[in-house]
């Protein structure tokens, strides 16, 4: 495959993971109504559990080996504690816009640790490309700042457990590189998240739970269609992509999940919005062109083989 081909393909497969991966915010508002947060996200990676079990064996596909100790702690960081955060701010009042500045640090986290354990050069057009992610995501927000509510210490707190579950989440599982099929990977994480979160619910929770055609269409939305969709597409892109080129797709997602939830929740997009996704967009393209300079990794080398 040659090198456009293979570029055309990944911004292919980006541009698909950003716009399912970004209706993941507007189907959990959807559905958090109607049960409590650890229950809703057990009961949302017991379902995909189940569904990848089925797939992986109807597939036939191999087992690894060896490895699954690296798929349930980077499973546990990039489901579990990423969605207990960003669902429990929700759940206890803190907007979305908020929510979405607090993860849009992601890009800039992950980029800190591949160039701590890589020690290659900083490039300035990366640096002024993360810088300008983050601007546009708060251009797409502020309005929703200005009125927000439930900005409290503890929300806060669970906005940046989010932040860091997603970020090291995603850094792990490419540093370690386990090489599983990408429905292995999904089953072996979500499984291992759902018993997380249902201990959790089980301790901390009162297993208040609303059966409603809401909650059933956001439970199935989130479980087949972001968490075996989406971070499919994600695993794909964490294989052949460099984990901070992959993290600066993040700023994508804001974009998505606004024109989603224009037709869903009624929620039309604003010129401040439209300003901040144009923004946005260019700095994803300023650092991925920074980043496929000449110098840098090849796109089919993994984190883990960065480092050697």
């Amino acid at each position: 495959m040659t090198g456009g081909h293979r570029n055309l393909k990944g911004s292919l497969i980006a541009l698909a993971f950003v716009v399912v991966y970004g209706s993941g915010f507007v189907g959990g508002r959807y559905g958090l109504p109607y049960a409590e947060p650890l229950y809703y996200l057990a009961i949302r990676f017991g379902t995909t559990a189940v569904v990848l079990f089925v797939l992986v064996i109807c597939l036939r596909i191999d087992w690894p080996r060896s490895g699954y100790i690296h798929l349930i702690i980077s499973g546990i960081l990039l489901q579990g504690v990423f969605s207990v955060g960003v669902f429990y701010a929700l759940y206890r009042g803190m907007t979305p816009a908020v929510s979405a500045l607090i993860i849009a640090l992601q890009p800039i986290v992950v980029w800190l640790m591949v160039s701590a354990v890589t020690a290659r050069k900083v490039r300035p057009l990366s640096v002024l490309a993360l810088v300008g992610g983050v601007v546009g995501v708060a251009i797409t927000v502020y309005r929703g700042l200005e009125s927000s509510s439930g900005l409290t210490p503890a929300n806060i707190a669970f906005g940046f457990l989010g932040l860091a579950g997603v970020s090291t989440g995603q850094f792990y599982f490419q540093m370690k590189n386990p090489g599983a099929h990408p429905l292995v990977n999904g089953f072996v994480q979500s499984g291992s998240s759902a018993v997380v979160m249902l201990a959790g619910a089980l301790i901390f929770e009162k297993g208040v739970i609303h059966w409603t055609p809401k909650l059933l269409f956001s439970e199935l939305w989130m479980s087949v269609g972001v968490s075996i969709g989406a971070l499919s597409l994600l695993f794909i892109l964490m294989r052949s992509e460099s984990a901070d080129r992959v993290a600066s797709y993040f700023y994508g997602v804001p974009i998505a999940a606004g024109l989603i939830a224009w037709p869903v929740l009624g929620q039309r997009p604003t010129v401040s919005q439209i300003v901040g996704f144009t923004v946005i967009v260019i700095s994803i393209i300023a650092f991925n062109r920074s980043s496929r300079s000449p110098g840098a990794v090849p796109a089919d080398n993994s984190l883990a083989a960065e480092r050697r």
